[in-house]
């Protein structure tokens, strides 16, 4: 049986622990490549080795929608394919620092011909400007695309590493920290309007077989989505609260972010028929959760005190979400919560950020170290 372990720390932590017997699982091998690759717009079934199908449920400024992301590797070149529900623009960004800042972006439409712009996002919430604008260079080697429908695909090849100080180097077996976002409009200009969020992808090995993949739900795995849907409602409540008590638009700006992470891991439970909790705003029918928030919330007597709440938080939120990830064989789920692992990340970083701004160095409380350094070194 799955129980819960409180440990008496300074603030405590859910852990996980039993002795799950878990059924035999369903097998599903993701694509071997054995189609030639071309840039047409048609995403063949064996033309990439990985697929991530990305959710962005319907909130207030936003439709939503589902981005499917395809992609494989040689020994030099990326090749990518975006199939979003929209005619109009859809983009994707490599390793943002925070938020948008830094992201190696590529945002392609289908207007008679296929654009795709190479760019590259100077701000937290953009913009982001041809690299050729700032100096850099135009890397997208080839690229097509189609709208059909209500769906818009655009596929592109570029080098792992292209020289250009705007375009992030990637390698084989790295996981890639993404953004992505869709808009109904064709002008790049337009802001997102119909899905945005954050993933993680993992590049693999170039030309890698095919590999097995758990695709069901064990018991632990339900345990494990009901306790991370109601951390991430914790976050946002906690940081819903530490805006009203401050007035800081970081919290107002994370309390979304949070918002669009309780929509991703309910709309995977939804898709696996797990019911979501009905739970009014500060209240949690986990004790730890409730211990957890209160105390956070109790010593946030000042903006300083309250950021160092929240980055205390996110330290939490990203230990559970990697012993979640480690804990389950199912891809999808795999590919959610490292979605929400990235966001935390970033979330750790703008915290840690905006201390730093005030003079104040954050230490870690719950991560090592080592691992702190690694998440915030560009911070």
């Amino acid at each position: 049986m799955i129980r819960d372990e409180i440990v008496l720390l300074v603030l405590a932590l859910l852990l996980f622990s039993g002795c799950i017997q878990p059924e035999e699982p369903q097998v599903v091998a993701e694509s071997a490549v054995s189609e030639e690759w071309r840039p047409d717009g048609v995403v063949g079934v064996n033309e990439y080795s990985h697929h991530l199908k990305l959710y962005s449920t319907p909130r207030q400024g936003y439709t939503g929608g589902v981005m499917t992301v395809s992609w494989k590797i040689d020994d030099e070149h990326l090749y990518m394919a975006l199939n979003g529900s929209t005619r109009g623009w859809l983009a994707i960004g490599f390793e943002p620092s925070e938020w948008m800042k830094d992201a190696d972006m590529v945002m392609a439409f289908v207007n008679g011909s296929v654009r795709v712009l190479d760019e590259y996002s100077t701000g937290n919430y953009g913009p982001h400007i041809d690299d050729t604008m700032l100096g850099g260079t135009y890397d997208i080697l080839e690229h097509g695309g189609r709208s059909y429908g209500a769906h818009t695909v655009v596929e592109f090849r570029r080098k792992l590493e292209t020289g250009d100080r705007f375009d992030k180097v990637l390698r084989p077996e790295q996981s890639v920290s993404i953004i992505w976002a869709m808009s109904d409009s064709m002008d790049p200009g337009v802001k997102h309007n119909i899905a945005y969020g954050e993933g993680m992808i993992y590049l693999g090995r170039p030309q890698s077989p095919a590999h097995q993949i758990s695709q069901n739900l064990t018991e632990n795995d339900i345990e494990w989505m009901l306790f991370i849907w109601k951390e991430e409602k914790a976050a946002r409540d906690l940081y819903g609260s530490l805006y009203e008590r401050t007035g800081l638009t970081v919290f107002l700006d994370l309390v979304r972010s949070e918002q669009s992470h309780i929509d991703q891991i309910g709309a995977l439970m939804d898709r696996y028929g797990v019911e979501t909790p009905v739970l009014e705003i500060g209240i949690f029918d986990n004790q730890t959760l409730q211990r957890v928030h209160d105390e956070l919330l109790s010593k946030a007597s000042s903006d300083h005190d309250a950021l160092m709440a929240a980055a205390r938080f996110e330290e939490i939120s990203i230990i559970d979400l990697e012993r979640a990830i480690a804990e389950t064989g199912n891809k999808e789920v795999i590919d959610v919560y490292s979605g929400l692992l990235a966001g935390s990340k970033k979330h750790l970083r703008s915290y840690v950020g905006d201390l730093r701004d005030r003079g104040i160095k954050y230490a870690p409380v719950y991560l090592s170290t080592s691992e702190y350094e690694e998440i915030v070194r560009t911070a």
